[in-house]
């Protein structure tokens, strides 16, 4: 039965959970050398919030980039993916964001807005291509082009080393700024990394889920930089849902500039570029999980462990069947350990699975190492199937292992060594809240 107690204080809950997870959140001093952003709010908010974004680099880029797969693509979606394609990936130096509104389903006149964007941005910076364009905001409705394009003037007179106000001037739904800045020791050289991304609702797997900018000084070859985004994104940006929606304007794309002098990565079997590699998929995996945490009215963090799976295809399937199911998530959200729910899901997932071998645990916290050769359950788990077979259990501590902002699912198929892990959120009446007034 769902708590009244939820009901009453999720607002306080979400504020909690919020406060808890980005009250660090700040520019470092790992800004990759070569690139800066302008920012502006030029209106097409109504809060009279940050709404312009420019990220320039002062250097030609390398660039790979992954779209939406929704067959309904925006203007800024169809204009970008033309623009990598006719330049090969390379010969980038801007980017073009604004909130406030989408651009998609928009016909020729947002078509043509887009190009505007591009070409006046581009212009401004005197890159040599045209800058790639990313929108979000409200469907189905046009830009109002005489305050873009104001602001995209102000943006690009001020520009400077400050992710925090691009992470803030990309934002819709969220609640907070979503900012990742790293580094990675390469050849002798400090490469670093920087992500910012949005994204709090119609979040959900087949690349890409949100719109994410990632930039980076690390000398690599447009391949081994493609290789690498897309190495990120699988267990990153593809292992995350909020409500199974999917966007028309989802899109994530990484620039590389090569001022930090490393030697160039080219060779994706190397030391250097796995040690790259891990740099850029850490920060994605941050930015993918900041993503669950501020979904629209979540109060719950879930992490959806599945093990023993006979290969990675199906351990997906099974993660995406749980992490999917509404009955799962709003038992979650009432702090019920029901169990039979996560078992359906994992039924019906369409994978090859045998039920008298599944395994299964809720824990507190992300659940990385429970049901590893452990005789007892750990004080913050607890096992709720065994070989398919139902095991004893207590539960008010169940209850109590639920309430807890971090939850672990774990699901043990018993059929292999491979394992998976996606994240999720609750459903709670918050969200239904939010996206029954979104255009009020």
């Amino acid at each position: 039965m769902l708590k009244n107690s939820l009901l009453s204080k999720n607002n306080q809950t979400n504020l909690n959970i919020l406060y808890r997870y980005y009250s660090n959140i700040s520019n470092t001093k790992n800004s990759p050398k070569g690139f800066k952003t302008g920012t502006f709010a030029c209106g097409l908010k109504k809060s009279g919030a940050l709404d312009i974004c420019l990220v320039y680099s002062e250097k030609e880029c390398n660039v790979a980039a992954v779209f939406t797969e929704n067959k309904v693509k925006a203007a800024p979606v169809l204009l970008s993916k033309s623009l990598i394609d006719k330049f090969n990936n390379k010969g980038f130096q801007s980017l073009i964001i604004n909130s406030g509104g989408a651009n998609a389903c928009t016909g020729p006149e947002g078509e043509k807005n887009a190009n505007t964007m591009s070409t006046l941005s581009s212009n401004l910076v005197n890159a040599k291509q045209p800058s790639l364009v990313m929108s979000t905001g409200i469907i189905g409705q046009q830009l109002d082009m005489i305050k873009v394009q104001n602001g995209i003037k102000k943006a690009a007179e001020n520009l400077k080393d400050d992710w925090l106000s691009a992470a803030k001037a990309i934002m819709t739904t969220d609640k907070v700024p979503k900012l990742v800045q790293k580094s990675v020791e390469i050849n002798g050289k400090t490469v670093n990394v920087t992500g910012i991304c949005k994204g709090a609702g119609m979040i959900h797997p087949n690349m890409a889920t949100m719109l994410c900018c990632i930039c980076t000084d690390a000398d690599i070859s447009e391949d081994a930089l493609k290789s690498a985004l897309k190495h990120s994104i699988d267990y990153s940006f593809n292992s995350i849902n909020v409500d199974g929606d999917m966007s028309t304007n989802d899109t994530v794309a990484i620039f590389s500039n090569g001022v930090a002098g490393n030697q160039k990565l080219t060779d994706t079997k190397s030391t250097e570029f796995l040690n790259f590699q891990k740099c850029v998929r850490e920060t994605a995996t941050e930015l993918a999980q900041m993503i669950v945490k501020d979904a629209e009215g979540a109060t719950k963090f879930i992490s959806i462990i599945v093990r023993g799976a006979a290969d990675e295809a199906s351990a997906k399937v099974v993660a995406n069947s749980i992490a999917t199911s509404s009955l799962v998530k709003t038992a979650i959200y009432g702090e019920d350990a029901n169990w039979g729910r996560v078992l359906a899901a994992v039924g019906y997932s369409g994978a090859d699975v045998t039920p008298s071998k599944i395994s299964m645990w809720f824990s507190a916290g992300d659940g990385k190492n429970i049901g590893i050769g452990q005789k007892n359950d750990p004080q913050n788990s607890m096992q709720f199937l065994k070989d398919g077979q139902p095991t004893p259990k207590d539960e008010e501590r169940a209850a109590k292992l639920l309430s807890n902002k971090d939850v672990g699912i774990i699901v043990d198929l018993n059929q292999g060594n491979t394992d998976y892990t996606m994240w999720t959120c609750d459903l709670t009446v918050e969200y239904v809240k939010a996206n029954s007034h979104y255009r009020t």
